[in-house]
């Protein structure tokens, strides 16, 4: 409790002070540094969930859609299959690993991420695409499966 309270303060601009009433810059710096990590950890959680959630609510829909309704596993979304990446790719995928309350091996996340975007599976998706997406959505979707498998 008392460390949630000193990373709460340091966040809003405070100063972290000794037992004599001086300003301790190891201890504030240190809590600083602790901030940015988990304001980063953060960030990529909400990117993951924002993509789950998009998943979830694409899979549930009946209307027609276009390749940016898609939540391709890049950051920024693509307006292109060129923007599919085996890097970007990757780094969407793997860099939410790294957060310290991680419990997701890369094996269950590649496992996971080769079943949601297997072509077979995913047929459905691409038979709802409107006609002028159509293609670029194939490629984007075997892209990313043949990176996944790679």
């Amino acid at each position: 409790l008392a460390l949630e309270g000193e990373l709460y303060w340091v966040s809003m601009g405070g100063s972290i002070r000794d037992v004599y009433g001086r300003k301790d810059k190891a201890r504030t710096e240190e809590l600083r540094a602790e901030v940015r990590i988990r304001k980063e950890e953060r960030k990529l959680l909400d990117r993951w969930d924002a993509y789950d959630t998009r998943w979830r609510a694409l899979l549930a829909a009946t209307t027609p859609i276009a390749f940016s309704d898609i939540p391709w596993p890049v950051d920024p979304p693509p307006t292109c299959v060129d923007a599919l990446t085996p890097d970007a790719i990757a780094e969407f995928l793997f860099t939410p690993l790294r957060v310290r309350a991680n419990t997701v091996a890369k094996r269950d996340r590649i496992r996971a991420s080769l079943l949601r975007w297997h072509p077979d599976k995913l047929s459905a998706v691409a038979a709802r695409t409107i006609e002028e997406d159509a293609e670029s959505v194939r490629v984007g979707i075997n892209t990313v499966f043949r990176v996944l498998m790679a």
